[in-house]
């Protein structure tokens, strides 16, 4: 089995999307930004972010080749 490294940019990317939706990480500084961040963006993010790292396990795993 041979891994593919180019899976662990997505991996991290969802992890960060799905750590923002959460409100774990923030986006902005500036917390009125950020909640205005939250309410356009985060319930698209808790929904695609999953998808993202699962699409970076399949690539790191060389699934997706």
């Amino acid at each position: 089995m041979q891994l593919n490294l180019s899976g662990l940019i997505a991996i991290a990317g969802g992890i960060y999307g799905l750590l923002a939706a959460l409100r774990i990480v923030r986006v902005s500084k500036n917390s009125q930004s950020n909640e205005v961040w939250l309410r356009k963006f985060g319930p698209m993010m808790k929904l695609l972010s999953p998808l993202v790292i699962l699409f970076g396990l399949a690539e790191l795993l060389g699934i997706l080749k």
